[in-house]
């Protein structure tokens, strides 16, 4: 019982390390140590000393800090091959997946206050999985994936100014059909919701 104490000393700072590296890879985006305090209930020393022991790790990924937010990037040793991938994957066309991920982007019925779909909501209009379309639209600058200020769990998908532009529309309003589209299916979405509270 009397070595518990001396244990939590020794391995606290690699474990507040891997929560940190963990929290970076799955949220996909910068977090400011303030931020990292909240998440983790850590105190500031504990967040900079697990912050520091990660940036001298060596491995695929390394920790960009700018002084306020830290990130997961790609080190430095594998840039090209990541860089050669990426061109592969922009080379491609998006396919049917794509197509049908845009259009329920960009007509889907959107909750109140809202900008942007979730994946899962994504998912239940086409009916199948769409994280790897997801992943290839975002790599090539057609959406952009932001928090869901109403569910840090989650994030939202949004149309990029990159994909109006080469839908050659400056705003979504001015796409074909865009307000009849979104009322039909913002209509049939209530129908199913209706049915499926129904006894």
């Amino acid at each position: 019982m009397g070595i518990l104490p001396w244990s939590r000393i020794l391995f606290q700072p690699q474990i507040m390390e891997r929560k940190i590296e963990a929290l970076l890879f799955a949220l996909g985006r910068p977090l400011a140590r303030a931020e990292l305090q909240k998440m983790l209930g850590a105190s500031q020393d504990e967040v900079e000393n697990a912050l520091k022991t990660l940036a001298d790790k060596q491995g695929g990924v390394t920790l960009v800090d700018d002084g306020v937010e830290v990130e997961l990037r790609v080190g430095a040793q594998n840039s090209a091959l990541i860089e050669k991938i990426r061109k592969e994957e922009y080379s491609r066309d998006i396919g049917k997946a794509g197509l049908e991920a845009l259009a329920a982007i960009l007509y889907g019925p959107l909750p109140a206050g809202r900008r942007g779909l979730t994946r899962s909501e994504i998912d239940f209009i086409r009916g199948v999985n769409s994280s790897q379309t997801l992943r290839t639209l975002t790599l090539r600058g057609l959406v952009r994936k932001v928090p869901n200020p109403k569910d840090e769990r989650s994030f939202l998908y949004e149309p990029t100014t990159e994909l109006l532009a080469q839908l050659g529309v400056s705003r979504m309003q001015d796409l074909p059909d865009y307000t009849p589209v979104r009322q039909k299916l913002q209509q049939l979405e209530e129908a199913y919701r209706q049915k499926q509270v129904e006894p």
